[in-house]
């Protein structure tokens, strides 16, 4: 749900011109303006897959996926003035399309609908191509059909009742389709009708709550599947527009066609069919030869059907073209009783031509039909009649002989040789191709700049510092040193700084929910060995530490010497004295206590347990207050009455066990009275035969006796010998039932759990496991639920790397700049290192802390590096906390090969699953390959890992590392779902406080298996049970007889569990009894089609009736008040604190904004309308009135002088009034807990309001305990408020993902506050897995708020899909290896990096690549790059290469922006005016990486033309000059043969061992051809004439495709079976070109959107808004991002200047010229290092061009206005 408010789109017709719309053209306009335009401005661009849909089920709409079949521009099928029907061609492009969406896991069924036929067949003037669409979507649908692994459907329209039934039984998420196209100005009544029956169908689809996608304009990216997402929203279905049966009546009047019938109502096609389906066509010869074509096909090897068509008679043509094929087309199509034949209309041509070529045609004739059908041709034909009226043409073909690829010159390849590569290299073979021989060749053309500059990467991407430190041979520091009042600020910034990450430090705990404690680790010195050649020395180490894990045990014990004696005897003293000061502490308190009730008591007891003094973690004393404790609670039981003791008996019995839990814990013994009375205890609950398992041990008989209690255990048995507690506190089940129903929250989490010294817990054994594989220096895999326990694998590695050396470095990597804080913190918490030489004094004071700071002391340890962060001394520090990105750049930086890489020991993944996104997935493979040690991968969420897993180990292997793959499913905590249900009437506006707040009842529970449909045959695998829903579901299953009896024995609880009779159940045993309960429940549905329906409908709360209006979207003032009642029901039930997710900014921000107005508005109500809230006013106002005369008071008693040690009347300053605020929030109208310091929560207040960035309803927020989570929020808000919610201030947060992804806020409650196309399968597993605190919570509850019910079904039972990948090997990672191994002089890591990543039998995770393929890639990358001028012919990075590869994450953008600098293009257009230059440079920088679309139908010129009258956008970005576009044309023509000779240089090396490419790419069907007959002089005619292509699929070669390729897509789209392209692995410069003013606009899918020109013009958020159509919470992100390019090419240019002025004073100097020249002195003082203003200009360096002066001058110039713009708008 969508709360922010878009201004309404101009609309052109009047409210009367709607009302009276008939025509299909108005009726569209109405569709458009009221419906389609608005939706499109809200649609997002975003992964289908990935971010969207993820494994979930949805509809590819048939004939939209026909349609984009059909209209491929390659395909020779119902074209203008050509008879082609190459049918083969277009199953061949409807399989690869069908692969784009298998090949990533996507579950689709293809669903087709009568009514939107002419989507696909289209209204058309010639019949010939209507009549051609018509029957190619008749056979693609038969053939679709035929696919067993597709699911095809047909319907009639969307009110089919078998649809309906359909979408009930399947519920498909959304629907992928075409929207019509969008209308010209000058649209026809036809076309009108056509867009307008589609429209109205995604309308209609929208209305029964489906979203939909865009099929056409997809972009199939590595694993991505990029479109226009349609969200359906609420108002839609309140929505009345015109109805569309006119325009459907009107195309049905005009072009009549059958509808579609399912194939198993028809038979196969054969000659006799086709006879009677033809026998009206004329002229009957053609008509027999054209059914002699249909049969001969089936006898035809696939790759006789590769041809160009073949010429006839111009009027032969033109019959076939105007009469004869619409006729024999439109026949078939509409044939009722047989299956679309196979056609083709080359071979049908060429069958013509042939004959007619013919001296006997009849005797050519009889000997191709083969002799099983000539019985079906027995009529001759008058071929000679045919050949008097159309003689063949002089040529009668399109080309002289048939096109292969041995025709065309071989590609010439530039010289190249790198060791490194070579070697890899070396069985790439080239022969066709040879090298050049002008070795001094470098490129093909010659700079711009005038010389080759050999560059090295040693400086920071966006400003000219070095990347090493002065003492590893980096510049020498350039600040000045500061003094004054500037070293006092800046002191003072890094004070605040440091008691920050305290504070944080201090607000996280462990999972025992205890604070951090500090471990002070010793100097280890530094290891001597090198890691690359250390595999003996390691296993020497590892075997050390394990013999230190196990001890000594086996040798002979040390007599302890004097002072170990001493410590014992003092420790013990200490011991005894603190046992006798708990036993009087607690004495005085129970004397305290005397006069309390038994209430009062239990209250302070509990604060008590709570607090965990030392005194109350004394054991003895702990075990004494406990079982006072179970005395209380009996005490107090035991006077209700039984109605009322009955009532609490469940809370009480739960209370009591786990007491008694926890006095087992303690590991303490207890004396044999208080054994005894445990032990009534128990048998009066019920559980006497528990007893020996609950109760703690006894004291033995041979140990001292202990102290005796500080108060009287009650009697059991009374005098009587008579129970003297009531019999209502036994149980009323049987124990075990009991738990079930009861107890499972409390049961025991531990999974065979044992004692281990390496860590301070018991940890499970899928623990252990992983801590044997760090000890063993494994690489790990560790896969485990949010709260299961990954935590410590973290620090247990840091805290190994710490203590094995004093130079090993850990690097922890966190996918975002929250979670990096959070573990800086939390490493700065848990650990301190002394290290050899530094100062010894290490306390954690803040002092202390400072001062090591600020003498480069401490920060050996830390390290934090990010974008915009960087604190510590990276090349010092021990630990590294980063992000990938970050990781990346430091792995690939050649100065840190040398001296840092080689000592990093260990790299952790955290959140690995983000391997798979669509921005930065790249950079984790990447990390991956180049990981020059062991890493460790953490996640909670991994679909299928098994793959993945595969994958990775192949790479650990390569990199020589074991890989241990640990997966550990079940989480500690349950999570317990609840659905808010929607009411008719708000009560949001009602709220009148908390304590008058009475809970809704609208918080419904769920029943896991109450969300499964009533058509559900299977169950999810992740689906979690708690003890209580494995007893529920048993009943149902029992009392609706839907097991036998024998089952129901097996099942019943005390049967099962006989085996647990005398012990508490364990959570292991019920995951054996839900697995039971799991597979009975497949075996009952899988036999009774009805039994689900009856077993959710059972387990289902009545108020969540489907009928009912859970499944409709609430309003969107419904949803914004309701939020109130919500967050006051979820604070009646004590389930506060919580998070509330909605993953749009905006909203966060409206729904904080909401809670805190409804909480002020009615503590304004109550305060207006409270009487003893004015008198307590009108008591501080006379209180503050005498103020004055108190204090004239104080004064004159002062001043006489009174004796200091009388006593004052300090009334005025600690008096209740003094303290009084009248405008703090009432604790009645505030969520906020209790704040550790009023002052320092009033403080920090008032620092974010003034510094924080915070706004004043956010601070508003705050005090009343809300709070907003996003990444658009200031660092210093974000970090405050993640303390605040972990201390228990904020208690509602109400948070995007940013929350999701691992932070340590621990919260009691998941909300998912409205539905989003970004709450996805993996999204709701990690926000879901927020709740549930460990250490703080046993269970956690997730509650949905505002979705519907069936997308909360979707949600709970989806599943996570596989990960995606992004293909590694792209241009410009070659092009930093090459610099890796160039600036690091082959470092070993470097050279044994590239080896490893160059013989991977697979470069991804997903990639069908093999290794020799990659290496051809390789091979022709590296042409690219010298083809580009970054490369020389050794393989050394030259003049551009730093702007290339620091921009790799925008390739091919950053290829694009090379070549127009390097062609002098740039040159040029910077030679122009200011004004000129400025704007033209800024239109290509938005074309190049400020690329946003725009949907079509928003950008139609007349609406376009209304926003700019409006508002100062140009709204769509100019396209690119004409003189670009042809340049970047050039480059693509070079690209496309570059590559294209890639592909055949592959294809003719491996040609014996690829296979015959004869199958289509999905189905794999490729007809083997029947018995042909050989001596057919046609059938060797068609061998020589045919097409051999190499490299092209011979199905894209029916419709005369050969080797020549058009574009990279049309070369990846039609390559032969066996070769595998990555688009986006090859540099195309395609989407660049149709932007431009070489192309045609109005043909492209989508328009860019002109956001960045526009905010540089104006610099108005609001406009951006409301004419761009951006979503406010996405603009500072976009606008961020583009500043940070322009940096990146204002620092590139810099550095290249600088190497061109030396290169060129160096010339000069040689050739004795005159002329200062600069060395690498001059060039430090030439530059600023400045790291607050980037946008400084260097001075200009000698010998530098005018032009290239020029260039720089403009770039930085817009770097300056567009940084200072960007921070002024958000200042």
């Amino acid at each position: 749900m969508e709360l922010e408010d878009f201004e309404d789109t101009p609309r052109g017709l009047s409210s009367a011109q709607r009302d009276s719309a008939t025509q299909s053209q108005d009726v569209l306009q109405v569709f458009d303006e009221e419906w389609y335009t608005p939706a499109s401005r809200r649609a997002r661009w975003m992964d289908l897959i990935g971010d969207y849909g993820g494994k979930e089920t949805f509809i590819i709409e048939g004939d939209s996926l026909v349609q984009n079949v059909l209209d491929n521009p390659r395909l020779a099928l119902g074209r203008s003035d050509d008879v082609s029907f190459q049918i083969l061609h277009a199953k061949f492009i409807l399989e690869k399309t069908i692969l784009e969406f298998t090949s990533r896991d996507a579950n689709f069924d293809i669903v087709f609908f009568q009514q939107n036929r002419y989507l696909s067949i289209g209204v058309h003037s010639k019949t010939f191509i209507a009549s051609s669409r018509a029957l190619a979507r008749k056979t693609l649908f038969h053939h679709l059909s035929n696919i067993k692994q597709l699911s095809v459907y047909l319907f009639d329209d969307p009110e089919d009742p078998a649809w309906k039934d359909y979408v009930s039984k399947q519920q498909p998420m959304f629907i992928l389709a075409n929207d019509g196209g969008t209308p010209s100005s000058n649209i026809g009544e036809a076309d009108a009708s056509r867009i307008l029956i589609q429209r109205s169908f995604l309308f209609d689809m929208s209305k029964q709550g489906f979203a939909f996608a865009l099929l056409q304009g997809a972009e199939y990216r590595n694993s991505k599947i990029m479109t226009f997402v349609f969200e359906s929203r609420s108002n839609v279905r309140g929505l009345k527009l015109p109805s569309s049966t006119q325009a459907k009546r009107d195309l049905v009047a005009e072009w009549p066609y059958t509808d579609l019938i399912t194939l198993s109502d028809l038979i196969a096609p054969s000659p006799n069919s086709l006879r009677t389906s033809l026998a009206k066509t004329e002229p009957s010869a053609l008509t027999t030869l054209f059914i002699i074509h249909c049969a001969l096909l089936p006898h035809l090897p696939v790759n006789y059907r590769a041809r160009t068509i073949a010429r006839l008679n111009p009027n032969l043509e033109a019959l076939l073209y105007d009469k004869f094929l619409p006729d024999v087309f439109h026949a078939l199509a509409e044939q009722q009783q047989a299956q679309a034949p196979d056609v083709d209309g080359r071979i049908f041509v060429e069958l013509l031509r042939f004959l007619l070529s013919q001296s006997d045609p009849n005797t050519a004739l009889d000997e191709l039909i083969p002799s099983s059908l000539r019985g079906d041709f027995t009529t001759p034909i008058d071929f000679v009649m045919l050949q008097q009226m159309y003689p063949l043409p002089p040529s009668s073909r399109n080309s002289p002989s048939p096109s292969t690829s041995e025709d065309s010159e071989p590609y010439i390849l530039l010289p190249f040789s790198n060791d490194v590569f070579n070697e890899a290299l070396e069985n790439t073979r080239l022969e066709a191709y040879p090298l050049s021989q002008d070795s001094s060749e470098t490129s093909v053309t010659k700079s711009i700049f005038g010389l080759e500059i050999l560059m090295d990467d040693t400086r920071h991407w966006h400003n000219a510092k070095s990347l090493l430190p002065a003492h590893l041979g980096g510049g020498a520091a350039a600040e000045p040193k500061l003094t004054g009042w500037a070293a006092v600020k800046k002191m003072k910034k890094e004070q605040r700084d440091q008691a920050r990450l305290q504070k944080q430090a201090a607000s996280l705990t462990g999972a025992s929910g205890n604070a951090l404690v500090r471990v002070v680790i010793p100097s280890a010195g530094i290891e001597r060995v090198d890691g690359a050649s250390s595999s003996g020395n390691k296993k020497a180490a590892v075997l050390k530490e394990k013999q230190q894990h196990k001890g000594s045990a086996a040798k002979k014990p040390k007599p302890k010497t004097k002072a170990e004696q001493i410590v014992e005897q003092n420790t013990s003293s200490k011991k005894e004295d603190a046992g006798r000061k708990s036993t009087q502490w607690w004495k005085d308190m129970l004397k305290s206590w005397k006069d309390k009730t038994t209430e009062e008591q239990l209250t302070l007891l509990r604060l008590i347990k709570k607090a965990r003094n030392t005194k109350t973690s004394f054991a003895p004393m702990a075990l004494e207050i406990r079982l006072y404790e179970i005395h209380l609670i009996l005490h107090y039981w035991s006077r209700l009455g039984s109605e009322e003791g009955i009532k609490v008996r469940d809370q009480m019995v739960t209370t009591i066990l786990r007491t008694l839990g926890e006095m087992r814990e303690l590991n303490a013994p207890i004396s044999p009275d208080a054994a005894k009375f445990l032990e009534g205890v128990c048998s009066i609950l019920g559980f006497g035969a528990y007893a020996p398992s609950l109760l703690p041990p006894l004291v033995p008989a041979t140990a001292p006796p202990l102290p005796s209690l500080s108060f009287n255990l009650p009697k059991i048995v009374n005098r009587h010998g008579k129970s003297a507690f009531p019999e209502f506190m036994r149980i009323s089940q049987d124990p075990v039932e009991w738990q079930l129903e009861h107890y499972g929250e409390w049961m025991d989490r531990s999974m065979d759990s044992e004692l281990d010294a390496r860590v301070s817990f018991s940890p499970d054994r899928w623990q252990r496991d992983v801590l044997d594989a760090i000890d063993r220096d494994d690489s790990v895999l560790a896969l485990a639920p949010t709260s299961a326990g990954k935590t410590f694998i973290s620090f247990y590695a840091m805290e190994k790397v710490l203590r094995r050396s004093d130079n090993g470095v850990l690097v922890y990597i966190a996918p975002t700049k929250a979670l990096v804080n959070q573990i800086a913190a939390e490493v700065y918490g848990r650990f301190s290192k002394n290290y050899t030489g530094n100062r010894q004094d290490t306390r954690s004071s803040l002092l202390s802390y400072l001062w090591l700071t600020q003498n480069k002391l401490l920060e050996t340890l830390l390290a934090v590096f990010t974008r915009d962060t960087r604190s510590g001394d990276l090349h010092r520090a021990q630990i590294l906390v980063t992000v990938p990105e970050m990781l990346g750049i430091l792995l690939l930086s050649p100065t840190l090969a040398q001296n840092w890489t080689s000592r990093i020991k260990r790299i952790i993944l955290d959140e690995i699953h983000s391997i798979g996104q669509e921005e930065g997935g790249a950079i984790w493979e990447q990390i991956l390959l180049l990981a020059p040690c062991p890493i460790i991968g953490l996640s909670a969420t991994v679909g299928s890992p098994e793959g993945f897993n595969t994958w990775l180990q192949s790479i650990q292997n390569a990199h020589n590392y074991n890989h241990v793959y640990i997966h550990h499913p079940h989480r500690y905590s349950h999570l317990r779902k609840f659905f808010f249900a929607p009411s008719a009437a708000s009560r949001g506006t009602n709220f009148n406080g908390l304590a008058d707040h009475v809970a809704s009842k609208r918080i419904t529970f769920l029943h896991p298996i109450s969300l499964l449909s009533d058509h559900t045959r299977s169950l999810p695998s992740d689906l979690a049970l708690e003890a209580r829903d494995c007893m529920t579901l048993f009943k149902v299953l029992k009392d609706h007889a839907l097991i036998g009896e024998e089952e129901e024995k097996q099942l019943c609880p005390t049967a099962f569990f006989r085996g647990r009779s005398t012990s508490l159940l364990r959570q292991k045993d019920i995951l054996e009894y839900e697995a039971k309960l799991k597979e009975v429940v497949i075996d009952v549905i899988g036999s009774d089609p009805e039994a689900m329906q009856t077993i959710s409908g059972a387990l289902r709360d009545p108020r969540l009736d489907p009928s009912k209006l859970v499944d409709v979207s609430q309003t969107k003032k419904g949803f914004v008040e309701d939020l109130i009642t919500l967050v006051a029901d979820l604070h009646a039930q004590d389930n506060l604190p919580a998070i509330l997710f909605n993953f749009d900014r905006t909203n966060c921000e409206i729904l904080a904004q909401s809670l805190t107005k409804r909480l002020q508005g009615a503590e304004k109500r109550w305060k207006e309308s409270n009487p003893l809230w004015k008198v307590r006013l009108a008591q501080v106002d006379a209180w503050r009135k005498t103020k004055k005369a108190r204090d004239a008071q104080h004064e004159r008693q002062n001043r006489q002088k009174k004796d200091q040690d009388e006593v004052r009347d300090d009334s005025s300053t600690f008096a209740w009034q003094a303290t009084f605020d009248e405008d703090a929030p009432q604790p009645d109208f505030s969520f906020a807990g209790k704040p550790s310091s009023q002052q320092e929560l009033d403080d920090l207040l008032r620092e974010l309001e003034r510094w924080g960035g915070a706004k004043g309803w956010a601070i508003d927020a705050l005090r009343r305990g809300v709070a907003v989570h996003h990444a658009g929020m200031s660092k210093r808000y974000r970090v405050a408020i993640e303390n605040l919610f972990r201390e228990g201030y904020i208690r509602v947060m109400i948070s995007t993902g940013t929350l999701a992804l691992g932070i340590n806020a621990p919260a009691r409650t998941s909300v998912f506050c409205g539905d989003s196309p970004f709450l996805t399968a993996l999204m709701y597993r990690q926000c879901a897995g927020r709740a549930g605190r460990r250490g703080y919570d046993l269970l956690g509850n997730v509650v949905f708020y505002g979705l519907p019910y069936s997308r909360v079904q979707r949600l709970v039972l989806s599943r996570l899909p596989e990960l995606g990948d992004s293909f590694p090997m792209t241009s410009t990672l070659i092009l930093r290896l090459f610099n890796l191994l160039q600036g690091s002089q082959n470092a070993v890591f470097a050279v044994e990096s590239i080896k490893s990543v160059l013989n991977l039998p697979r470069i991804s995770y997903r990639s069908d690549m093999g290794r020799a393929q990659v290496m051809h890639h390789v091979r022709f990358s590296i042409e690219y790059l010298r083809q580009c001028g970054l490369l020389n012919g050794l393989g050394q990075p030259t003049n551009l290469f730093g702007m290339a590869s620091h921009l790799y994450y925008t390739e091919p953008s950053n290829f694009a922006l090379v070549n127009l600098f390097e062609s002098g293009l740039i040159h040029k257009i910077c030679c122009q005016s200011d004004v000129k230059a400025e704007e033209e440079m800024l239109i290509l920088f938005c074309h190049l990486f400020g690329r946003k679309r725009i949907p079509s139908q928003y950008s139609q010129p007349a609406l376009i033309a209304q926003l700019r009258a409006k508002y100062p956008s140009r709204i769509i970005l100019p396209p690119l000059p004409q003189r670009v576009g042809e340049r970047l044309q050039q480059h693509n023509e070079d690209i496309i043969k570059m590559f294209s000779s890639y592909a055949l240089s592959y294809a003719r090396e491996h040609q014996d061992s690829l296979d015959v490419d004869s199958s289509l790419p999905f189905s794999g069907d490729h007809n083997p051809p029947k018995k042909m007959v050989e001596s057919s002089g046609f059938f060797g005619h068609l061998r020589q004439t045919r097409l051999r292509p190499v490299a092209r699929s011979v199905f894209a070669a029916s419709s005369g495709l050969d080797d020549h390729f058009e574009s990279i897509s049309d070369l990846v789209s039609t390559v032969r079976h066996g070769i595998h392209l990555h688009e986006h692995a090859m540099p195309s410069m395609h989407h660049f070109i149709e932007h431009s003013e070489l192309a045609d606009l109005a043909e492209s899918e989508h328009t860019l959107n002109a956001y960045i020109l526009d905010f540089y013009t104006h610099g108005q958020l609001s406009t951006l808004a409301n004419a761009n159509g951006m979503r406010r919470g996405d603009i500072w992100y976009l606008l961020q991002d583009f500043e940070l390019i322009l940096k990146v090419v204002k620092s590139s240019l810099e550095e290249l200047l600088m190497r061109l002025s030396l290169a060129r004073s160096a010339e000069s100097k040689l050739a004795g010229a005159d002329g200062s020249t600069v060395d690498e002195e001059d060039e430090e003082d030439a530059e600023s290092d400045d790291d607050e203003d980037e946008s400084h200009k260097i001075v200009r360096p000698p010998r530098t061009r005018d032009g290239d002066w020029r260039v720089y001058e403009v770039v930085t110039w817009i770097t300056k206005q567009f940084g200072e713009k960007f921070r002024t708008i958000w200042a």
